[in-house]
């Protein structure tokens, strides 16, 4: 009766199956997960909580329900399992964007040069987790990675959240979670900020294509070496050579289309004979000017950096993405899942996601009414 009590049961009302809440999940399915937290965004705009304007990107490592120690070989337990192929039923838009990021690699323009260790061996426990380094260091662990978009309007409204293996890493989803954004929520971003993992070539490149501006920093190589950075080099776009600093002139002499660069290159006997050349390269065939099919991209998004709105936007981002990390896993549980495989993982994910939304709509609505008794007690 007590218990009837605390929970709102009249004593002649149906309590609840005792399997309701263990089998919940299998029974809606990530897809009712999903529309509660989009629900929960559509409150959000309707109060005028998303701007729409600025996106911002982050993603945290959460430890998975499994030990790294009891992974096996992945063959034996495929053959043993009989898997069918993973999300074979008809899956929505969400649904197929969390079936692409299952831990498989992602075709890109580099060739495979490394072994990762989930190629060979699988947790059978949650055979989705992935090896990472733990957050507080020493031995690897299972875990996954949780990716944030979040608005940049009046309060950190979380647009998607996206949980994948921790072996995808965090640039990879950006262009389909734009994707996604623009078409569930019919927003139209000017600006996409993120911190220098994201600052690839194809995240670049694929912002400016669809006219948003790419606030990405990109990592600086030049620091790695001990000769003359390439951008002491002068790109001559009329007759499409640079010269050096010594004046030379490196002409194009060919293309990689596999790596969508182009190769500048003087005369090695040129080279050998310059002065400088111990500053320049240590190569004997003479210094080497690689130059992006998309350097027009990149120069673009290169000139964001010196604009007020650029440094503007990376100071908000300090403040706006990584605090909601910290609350999720302070207050909501996020330092380790509690359920395994990635479906479950990502029900617990958007979850979180929805409450924290809920928690600065509920303050929304709470200070327009105190605003409202004030006035009213001022009357």
């Amino acid at each position: 009766m007590a218990h009837r009590w605390f929970i709102g049961y009249d004593l002649d009302e149906p309590v609840p199956d005792h399997s309701s809440l263990s089998k919940i999940r299998e029974r809606f399915g990530l897809e009712v997960f999903q529309r509660f937290f989009e629900h929960i965004v559509e409150l959000c705009i309707q109060a005028g909580l998303v701007w729409g304007d600025e996106l911002y990107f982050d993603s945290t490592k959460v430890q998975g329900n499994a030990n790294v120690n009891g992974m096996i070989d992945r063959t034996k337990y495929e053959a043993k399992q009989h898997l069918d192929q993973l999300f074979g039923e008809t899956l929505s838009p969400f649904g197929r964007l969390v079936a692409k990021y299952n831990g498989k690699r992602i075709n890109g323009i580099r060739k495979l040069h490394y072994q990762r260790i989930t190629d060979d061996q699988v947790s059978p426990i949650d055979p989705d987790a992935t090896p990472m380094q733990s957050p507080t260091g020493g031995n690897a662990i299972l875990g996954y990675r949780d990716h944030y978009v979040m608005d940049g309007g009046k309060a950190p409204i979380i647009l998607s959240a996206l949980v994948t293996p921790a072996s995808i890493t965090d640039n990879t989803p950006l262009l389909d979670l734009v994707d996604w954004v623009h078409f569930r929520w019919k927003i139209k971003p000017n600006i996409a900020v993120g911190d220098t993992t994201y600052g690839t070539v194809p995240n670049i490149v694929g912002l400016e294509e669809r006219e948003i501006k790419a606030y990405l920093p990109t990592a600086d190589f030049s620091q790695r070496t001990e000769y003359y950075s390439a951008k002491l080099f002068h790109y001559d776009s009329e007759k499409d050579h640079y010269i050096c600093p010594q004046g030379q002139i490196p002409p194009l002499v060919s293309r990689r289309t596999s790596e969508q660069v182009l190769i500048y290159k003087p005369k090695a006997e040129v080279c050998n004979a310059c002065p400088v050349k111990s500053k320049c390269t240590g190569s004997k065939s003479g210094r080497h000017i690689f130059r992006s099919f998309f350097q027009a991209y990149l120069d673009k998004a290169e000139s964001y950096r010196q604009t007020k709105a650029y440094l503007k936007a990376m100071r908000k981002r300090s403040v706006w993405v990584e605090p909601l990390f910290g609350e999720a896993k302070e207050f909501h549980c996020l330092r380790r899942f509690r359920l395994r495989r990635l479906r479950k993982v990502n029900m617990e994910a958007v979850m979180v996601a929805a409450g924290q939304n809920l928690k600065r709509l509920i303050k929304h609505h709470l200070k327009g009414f105190f605003l409202f008794s004030n006035s009213l007690l001022s009357v």
